[in-house]
Order: structure tokens, then sequence, then C-alpha cells
């Protein structure tokens, strides 16, 4: 494969990375309030959760293979930015698959883990013992695979690997520098999405608006790489 007809198939990946996680967001934003029910009592959540039928699956499945699609996507931005002055690029590239590899452990709990105690737990027949069960294990996997693993863990990765990214496009010839300086500054507001289990609570904002601008200067990377 020449190197022009790697430009293009890695545009066309990144714009689908870009539309799959924007779709999986706007679909769990409409159907179930995220990530506001996060702050709601696991009674609600489960509920609701259930109430969103397939569709809500569907939309967290994007979120999942998005996620998943990071991974790949890294591998691309070391290619495509790799230099002989970029050494650290692989640095960025490491991080950016280990930010795929949490968010898609983060993510598969809903579409499983969330998916199989609704059920039992709207079930008329369930007793309370149970239900109260089902309470404590949904809350212990949400704080570890949720705010441990994805939100943590998954925004410090994606935070590093873009910032680094951003560097190396400083004297690329395929992007103008204002990509770079803007993945660096979306790098940086995904970074502090963690501060809100410190009291912070405007970080989260700061990373939602992070991820949306990150949306769109995905899809920008990849029409300049197709039509280059």
């Amino acid at each position: 494969m020449d190197t022009i007809m790697f430009y293009k198939i890695s545009g066309v990946f990144i714009i689908l990375v870009a539309l799959t996680f924007s779709i999986g967001q706007v679909g769990i934003t409409k159907l179930f309030d995220y990530p506001q029910i996060l702050r709601s009592s696991t009674n609600v959540i489960l509920h609701k959760y259930h109430d969103g039928g397939t569709k809500l699956k569907f939309f967290w499945g994007c979120n999942a293979l998005g996620g998943l699609m990071i991974i790949p996507m890294s591998a691309i931005f070391f290619k495509v930015l790799g230099r002989n002055d970029t050494p650290y690029l692989i640095v960025g590239a490491t991080f950016g698959m280990a930010s795929g590899i949490f968010y898609v452990l983060g993510f598969m709990r809903w579409l499983f883990l969330a998916d199989s105690l609704s059920i039992q737990y709207v079930n008329k027949d369930t007793d309370s013992i149970t239900k109260k069960t089902i309470e404590i294990i949904f809350k212990s996997f949400n704080i570890y695979c949720g705010n441990s693993i994805g939100e943590t863990m998954g925004f410090l990765c994606m935070g590093i690997w873009l910032c680094i990214s951003g560097i190396s496009i400083f004297g690329s010839p395929l992007f103008p520098p204002f990509i770079g300086a803007a993945l660096i500054i979306c790098g940086i507001g995904i970074l502090v999405g963690p501060l809100e289990w410190v009291g912070i609570k405007s970080s989260n904002k700061i990373n939602k608006l992070s991820m949306k601008l990150l949306m769109l200067l995905l899809i920008y990377v990849g029409i300049r790489l197709i039509t280059y």
C-alpha cells in the first residue's frame, strides 16, 4: 500500500471513530440522561437503563466500539506523525492504546453487567434482599470499572496521548500548527476530568467539552488525510 492510499484509508477510519463515539454519546445522553443519571440512586439508574431497552444498549455498544477503535487509531497517529525528530511519539501511542483498553473495560459494564442486573432488579418477583445485593454489586462495579478504570485511567491515558500527539504535529507537513495546539488543549481538558473525585465539579464540564472538541478535530484530521 502506498503512502497516499494509507492516508486516505486512515482518514476514513479516524472519521468513523469520531462518528461512532458521537452517536453513542448523543444516544446515551438523550435516552439515559448520562452522565447526570450517575448521581441518582441505583434504583433509578437500573430502572432507567431497563426502560432504554435495545436502543440504549445499541448506543452503549457504539461507545464500546469507539473505545476499541482508539487502539488502532493510536497506531495510525504514530505512523502518520512519526518522524526522526519525534522519537517520543511511541510513548504517546502506548498511552493512546491503553486509553482504548480502559474505555472498553469501562463501557462494557453497561452492555452486560447493567443489562443483567437491571432485568433481575425490575422483576416483580425479586425480593428486597436480592435487590439490595444487586445494588451493592452495581455500585462496586460502577466505582471500579467506571470511576477508576474508565473515567480515571482512560482519561489520564487519553490526555497524555493527545498532548504528545499535539506536540508532534508542530513541524508536520500534514497539518497546520493550530491542530497541534488544539489537541494539546483537548488533552489537558480531558486530563482534568478525574479531578471531579476530589471535589472540583467544573472539571467534569471541562472534560466533556474537550471530548466534543476532540471529535470535531478528529473529523478535520480525517478530512485532511483523505484530501492530502
